[in-house]
This record gives structure tokens, sequence and C-alpha cells, in this order.
């Protein structure tokens, strides 16, 4: 049992980016249900954010998410946000049902389509983004899901900029996407959910054996 669990492990360890076999997923379910039609326009109300940066980031404070964290730290849903702030001033609060979008970056149209959905009222949001207040009808998580595997090429198109790339509510308001009813979103979103938490524990657990792996070797060379 333990060498078939190190294999599983070492499969998991070699999928180089395990975000690809979520798409995957995601693809396939979305490509055998029964889906309608949307604008983005039609799934909620677009909102801007306040001005935050990494210089206003503290160690004690509001829970806070920042533009350059969609790419760095956060992928198509976050469950756990890490940074803070003590700005107390004009906050702009996440509600429950929120996809967050970058506004801007430096490498390629194609990066700058990676939405974040956040379903924690109360979260401070900040810097160059915006986001779209999702209505209950719909799961901002699985639009986000969808978004990333399926339309980030469709949606990159109406980025604009050479040197610094822009992505504006206004132009991708009127795109369409297709969505199952919303049993079926969330059906989804909880499949990826328990594997994020397998892919999760399984890492720990693999970089464990490796640490006990390294002591037993030096043990066996002092």
């Amino acid at each position: 049992a333990f060498f078939k669990r190190w294999k599983i492990l070492a499969l998991i360890a070699d999928i180089v980016v395990a975000e690809s076999l979520m798409d995957g997923i995601v693809v396939k379910h979305w490509g055998g249900v029964e889906k309608k039609k949307y604008s983005l326009t039609e799934l909620g109300e677009a909102f801007s954010v306040m001005n935050l940066s990494k210089e206003d980031l503290t160690e004690d404070g509001k829970r806070c998410i920042i533009y350059g964290e969609l790419f760095t730290t956060y992928d198509a849903i976050i469950d756990n946000v890490v940074s803070h702030t003590d700005k107390v001033d004009r906050l702009t609060l996440s509600e429950d049902n929120d996809l967050l979008f970058p506004a801007s970056t430096t490498v390629d149209a194609y990066s700058l389509i990676a939405p974040s959905a956040i379903t924690e009222r109360g979260i401070v949001l900040g810097g160059d983004m915006f986001g779209i207040h999702i209505s209950q009808e719909h799961s901002a998580e699985y639009i986000s899901l969808i978004i990333n595997a399926i339309y980030r090429n469709k949606l990159s198109k109406y980025a604009k900029g050479s040197t610094i790339i822009h992505l504006h509510y206004g132009d991708i308001k009127n795109v369409e996407v297709e969505l199952p009813d919303l049993k079926t979103q969330l059906y989804l979103v909880g499949v990826v959910k328990r594997l994020r938490t397998k892919f999760s524990i399984e890492t720990d657990y693999l970089v464990k054996l490796n640490k006990a792996k390294q002591s037993l070797l030096s043990a066996l060379f002092i």
C-alpha cells in the first residue's frame, strides 16, 4: 500500500501545473451539459476598486486582496486571503459572490485574463483591477473556472496596448459565455474544490516523505 501511495504521489509531483488538470476537468464537464448564453453584463453588476498597493500591506488589520496577487498568489478560486491592510477610509469591500479581473500587465494579453472568485464578504479590494458582483443565479467560482479554462483566448482579444496591456470592463461586457444551471455550476465547483484539497494534502505528504528520505540518507553517510 505504501509503494502504491508513493507512485500516486510521484505522479502528482510530476504534474508541472496542477491547474492544467483542473482545466481539463472543467472543459470536459462544460462540454457535456446543457448551457445557455449570457453576456457578462447579464451576470451581475460591475464595480471599480480603491487604490491599494504593496506599500499599504501590514502584518495585521483588515484582510485584503491587491491587484498583483491575482497573478502571484491566487488562482481561479480564492480560498484563503493572506494579506492585511490598516487602511480605513473609503474601502472597497467584497460581497459574497464576486469575480475579480486584473486590469493590466506587462506580459501578454492572454496572461492578463486571469480572474479570481471571492465568496467572502468584507475583504478589502484594491489596485489595478475591476470586479463583477455576480448575481445569486450564478456561481462566481464556476464562472472564474470556465473563463480561465475556456474563454481566456476569446477575452484576450479585447485587451489593448503594447508595453502595458490593459483590460477594461466596458470592452468585454457584451462578450457572451455559456453557462449551465446553478445546480450544475455548484456541482462542478464542489468537485474542483475536493480535488484541490486532495492535491494539497498529497503534496504536503510528499514533502514530508522527501524530508524523511533526506534525513535517512544523511544518517547513512555520517
